[in-house]
């Protein structure tokens, strides 16, 4: 919705969802968190990259990184099947991606944000966050975010260094 003001110039001001009210927007966004945190109880844990702790080239670039304490999250989790790709000569190598989809709210309260290069801990395999993005809104209005998107491939244990690799 624009207004004009008494100078001729056009200002724009945020509207709410004409028929969706704050009461409906609460409701939602309670069930939503239930049913993430007590009815489907997955959880992964995420490691940022300890900035401080970790040593950077003139080009930003690190040969090792340095992790902090892992954030335990609920989450909703989409798993995409395994693929294996034959290099000649070097062998099979096998790789997979997941969806992971928060709720907005949660990590809001947490004070926590996935951002990419964040290392994800699930199903006994690492994943890296390649990007984060918040698609859902509640009645379609960029003022009531509900999710967040973040998508990552599956690291190599052994480019982590994490844990000690069994022999």
């Amino acid at each position: 919705m624009s207004t004009r003001t008494d100078k001729g110039t056009t200002t724009t001001q945020a509207t709410k969802p004409f028929f969706v009210p704050q009461k409906e927007i609460n409701l939602f966004d309670v069930m939503n968190e239930e049913l993430i945190d007590e009815i489907v109880g997955q959880v992964v844990d995420i490691y940022k990259v300890e900035v401080d702790e970790t040593t950077a080239n003139i080009y930003g670039e690190s040969t090792t990184k340095y992790f902090g304490k892992g954030f335990r999250v609920n989450c909703l989790i989409n798993f995409t099947e395994p693929t294996i790709e034959i290099n000649d000569g070097l062998g099979s190598d096998l790789n997979t991606a997941i969806e992971l989809y928060f709720h907005r709210t949660s990590l809001e309260e947490a004070n926590f944000y996935p951002e990419i290069g964040d290392i994800v801990d699930w199903n006994d395999f690492y994943f890296e966050i390649n990007g984060t993005t918040e698609p859902q809104l509640i009645a379609g209005h960029p003022s009531f975010k509900h999710q967040i998107k973040a998508t990552a491939h599956r690291m190599r244990q052994s480019s982590l260094q994490i844990e000690e690799r069994p022999r």
